[in-house]
């Protein structure tokens, strides 16, 4: 089965001759469609510029990335910015919501750039805020959620549009453990419903929530194996 993730050869470069500082160095990694994997590492490990390239927020300085069996590594920013809002999912530590946009608006917005018709956009939406728990709150402002019910309302925007792709960095990092857990929960369910979920993290406990756990260092992947 070809693989939903596919990269061969990445390397990030920064800088030029003596100063030059190697992000990713030669990294390979395939990714199956409906698999839950964890790229875990330290600050500086290289492990948000994996994350970058991954969710097309950045080009390689060589390699190649096959989402989906289509080469996105040298596309143009207008082709990676379509790929970006309907391939992946975007879940973020700070959440990433618009302050003035209701819990329903905010989860719209990406079907909105997508040209999706409002009566298509309303009911997804209604339905992706249902699937995580929010059905009562959907004319609520971020600011008057809680931390974890603002994570829902992320992770409602990322699924309403069905992307193949659910890219999570470090998601339950401005929580604390019991909401974190209660999003963890919510992620490892939508994994177990069929989705793919590519899990960015520092924390060794929330990475074991994975089958699967890729830990990156100086810029390399050193261990790729099933959790302990």
């Amino acid at each position: 089965m070809e693989p939903l993730i596919q990269l061969t050869d990445i390397s990030k470069i920064y800088g030029s001759g003596e100063a030059q500082i190697h992000a990713l160095d030669r990294v390979t990694l395939s990714i199956q469609r409906g698999e839950f994997a964890a790229i875990i590492g330290h600050s500086g490990s290289g492990k948000s510029t994996l994350m970058n390239l991954l969710g097309c927020l950045d080009f390689p300085t060589q390699g190649a990335y096959l989402l989906d069996g289509k080469a996105v590594s040298g596309l143009d920013d207008r082709r990676l910015s379509r790929i970006r809002n309907q391939q992946i999912g975007f879940i973020f530590q700070s959440f990433n919501l618009v302050p003035g946009l209701s819990a329903q608006e905010n989860v719209e917005l990406p079907l909105l750039y997508r040209g999706i018709p409002r009566a298509q956009r309303s009911a997804l939406a209604a339905r992706a805020l249902e699937r995580v728990g929010l059905s009562q709150r959907t004319s609520h402002l971020p600011g008057q959620l809680s931390g974890g019910q603002q994570q829902r309302v992320a992770i409602a925007r990322a699924i309403a549009g069905s992307p193949p792709v659910l890219l999570a960095d470090e998601p339950t990092g401005n929580l604390d453990s019991s909401a974190g857990q209660q999003i963890m929960e919510l992620l490892c369910g939508l994994w177990r419903q069929g989705r793919t979920l590519i899990l960015i993290t520092h924390d060794p406990v929330v990475a074991q929530t994975a089958p699967r756990i890729i830990r990156i260092q100086d810029g390399k992947i050193v261990r790729d194996s099933a959790a302990i």
